[in-house]
């Protein structure tokens, strides 16, 4: 007969979160947790137990996936004052890429969109607060616009499509199933140095 394997506190609560993971990146949030359960080789009861409402379990994954993966390098790369704007973003966008471009990343990021829209909220909050005015105040920085001051809609978009082009490569693979690039590096760096070359040709022309 064989032995049901025993885990502390601590393992079961990792156990259930791996599984978890793996469970809503496959299925969806709206995946059940019965089912969950099940397929982690527990009994609902059990589950319940270390996590009393699947939106408290859903909270956990968002914690482990999204604010475990969070590096304070990111902000301090951004506000390194003896690096240009090209080293800048070439350093953080190739560690965020690296980061971030898993299937469990992006897939529970637009299942939740679909979903109750819960966990891009509160990541996006974070970019917002974090790392947007960052990059926004640097790029104005190399171009010697005024760094303080409403920015513009033009502005935010243009940021958006370098931003929202990198998570793109993500959303190519592992939702659409479709091959990434041979070499991610290179891509990013391709990205980061178009965008820079127009932002010199689109915002730039306000100093001449």
């Amino acid at each position: 007969m064989k032995t049901r394997q025993r885990f502390s506190t601590a393992e079961r609560e990792q156990q259930i979160l791996a599984g978890a993971i793996k469970f809503f990146s496959e299925r969806g949030l709206e995946g059940q947790t019965r089912d969950l359960a099940k397929e982690i080789g527990i009994t609902h009861p059990l589950l319940y137990h270390y996590f009393p409402t699947k939106q408290a379990l859903i909270e956990r994954v968002y914690q482990e996936v999204y604010l475990g993966r969070w590096k304070q390098e990111w902000e301090d790369w951004l506000d390194d004052a003896s690096a240009g704007l090209e080293e800048k973003l070439t350093r953080f966008y190739l560690d965020y890429a690296a980061t971030i471009l898993t299937p469990e990343w992006v897939r529970i990021f637009v299942f939740s969109g679909l979903a109750d829209g819960s966990i891009p909220e509160q990541y996006l909050g974070l970019l917002k607060k974090k790392l947007f005015p960052r990059i926004l105040r640097e790029t104005r920085r190399h171009l010697g616009l005024p760094e303080k001051g409403p920015v513009s809609e033009r502005e935010y978009e243009f940021m958006w499509g370098l931003h929202g082009g990198i998570f793109y490569i993500g959303i190519r693979q592992w939702v659409y199933n479709q091959p990434g690039p041979t070499d991610l590096n290179q891509i990013v760096i391709d990205r980061v140095q178009s965008f820079i070359a127009s932002a010199d040709v689109l915002f730039g022309k306000r100093t001449r």
